[in-house]
């Protein structure tokens, strides 16, 4: 075990009960309204909520605030396209598109409906129903800064909190997972990462090409996370969608003291299956043995236009079924708080301290 990720370990047994636990051991917390939720501190770190446009055509699964809090959820990431503006015949440049995309996120906290995450003590900390969503205000595709570390400090400045590197395309910074091209971080990629290791902003490998990923871990003093993902099936590395992961890369994130998040995706592959939400939860066992439980978490890309849902899987309200589905395969409370929202909000809270 590399010393980070025993640090990591630590961190997790110890702050992750403050974090995540609520029902763990320490006094009785308020229900949440649902029993499989109650007590638990539920974070998403990659979720497109209504009104954020991330795709053109209506997605079922969009997150609206009415569902978050059916569930009673804390904090949901509010996720910009940094790169919509490529794929779509949006008006203005990369910068002004994301800008234009994050303005409702604005105009939702300033009437009270939400309450924007810039620093650790803004994270949530008790399970408490009838406290306003906790928003992280992130951007999925560095494309946005139209490479210019004056850009960063211009999103710094006015909320954005995490940002995905790269997306759909190879930009400015690196190269994403469905490119037929691969290689480390730019001189710019580099200076981003370094700058949101100073500044405090959360820093996304997801969609990073392997090459890429390796020297973003390199390059990064702060813990990584993959926010919306899922490991090959066994037996199956390479033969899926190139949105998933091998183990090898999901060791690097969590080397750093990372966290991986996973998906409700659903596909088929030549020996296996990943189409329910059983198994989803034995997919999170497997990375529990392998990876360790504080390095795993959800992120659902709600709203992110998914082509298949695991059955069982609408929306994030269908986050009790998979709770349930997670205890019938032999994971923990404590498995299930970290799961659910305690890792990443243990992770922000180093990020944003």
């Amino acid at each position: 075990m590399r010393r980070r990720q025993f640090l990591g370990y630590c961190a997790a047994s110890g702050l992750s009960s403050a974090l995540c636990g609520q029902s763990i051991g320490g006094e009785p917390q308020e229900s949440t309204g649902n029993p499989a939720t109650a007590g638990l501190l539920i974070a998403d770190p990659h979720a497109h909520p209504y009104p954020i446009n991330a795709t053109r055509s209506y997605d079922p699964a969009k997150p609206l605030l009415e569902i978050m809090a059916q569930i009673n959820m804390a904090l949901s990431a509010f996720a910009a396209v940094g790169d919509l503006a490529y794929h779509s015949r949006r008006f203005g440049t990369p910068f002004m598109d994301t800008r234009d995309q994050l303005l409702p996120v604005k105009r939702l906290e300033e009437k009270g409906q939400i309450r924007l995450a810039l620093r650790a003590a803004d994270l949530p900390v008790i399970a408490t129903a009838g406290k306003p969503l906790v928003g992280l205000m992130a951007i999925e595709g560095g494309d946005a800064l139209e490479g210019r570390l004056e850009n960063l400090d211009t999103f710094h400045a006015y909320g954005v909190r995490m940002l995905t590197l790269v997306h759909d395309r190879d930009n400015e910074l690196g190269y994403n997972q469905r490119s037929g091209n691969d290689g480390r971080l730019s001189r710019f990629g580099i200076d981003v990462v370094e700058k949101m290791n100073k500044t405090g902003m959360l820093v996304d490998v997801a969609h990073a090409k392997t090459q890429t990923l390796q020297s973003i871990a390199e390059v990064s003093a702060m813990p990584l996370i993959d926010s919306h993902t899922s490991p090959f099936l066994p037996g199956e590395e390479g033969t899926g969608p190139r949105r998933l992961r091998t183990w090898q890369e999901m060791e690097i994130v969590a080397g750093t003291g990372g966290v991986i998040c996973t998906w409700p995706l659903a596909y088929s592959g030549k020996i296996g299956h990943r189409d329910s939400l059983k198994d989803w939860a034995e997919e999170i066992v497997r990375m529990k043995t392998r990876l360790g439980i504080e390095h795993c978490g959800l992120g659902t890309d709600g709203g992110g236009g998914l082509p298949h849902f695991v059955q069982g899987w609408k929306s994030i309200a269908s986050l009790p079924d998979l709770i349930g589905e997670m205890r019938n395969a032999g994971l923990t409370q404590d498995d299930i708080a970290a799961f659910v929202g305690g890792n990443v909000l243990r992770l922000l809270g180093k990020i944003l301290a």
